[in-house]
């Protein structure tokens, strides 16, 4: 039986969302299984990693807004977490100095969260 890159990274993936096998563990059992498997190790943890960053972004960027500006629209949450890391940085920026909601989105399109 042959499992395929993908295949095995999303097994990689579920692994170590649900285990509690620690991740050094897991990395030197894909290393164990050779170079293709550690590399595909590493390539999962990184973009899990990456995801839980900008997921905490996102907590942070919406949590900021609704303690300045009170209740959030129920647009607003949903372009956040559909946003780039960039774009909730540059949000998370503006709202530090903004007076209004509006201020923080300014230049979206038609999508725009603003209420």
């Amino acid at each position: 039986m042959v499992i395929t890159r993908p295949a095995f990274a999303a097994m990689l993936a579920y692994i170590e969302l649900v285990s509690e096998t620690p991740a050094e563990e897991l990395r030197d059992l894909a290393a164990s299984l050779g170079p293709d498997a550690k590399e595909a190790y590493v390539t999962t943890a990184e973009m899990l990693r990456a995801e839980g960053a900008t997921g905490a972004l996102v907590e942070a960027l919406i949590e900021g807004l609704t303690a300045k500006f009170g209740p959030l629209p129920d647009n607003v949450p949903k372009t956040v977490h559909a946003a780039s890391a960039d774009q909730i940085r540059a949000w998370n920026a503006r709202a530090m100095t903004a007076k209004t909601l509006d201020e923080v989105f300014v230049g979206q399109q038609d999508n725009s969260p603003r209420p």
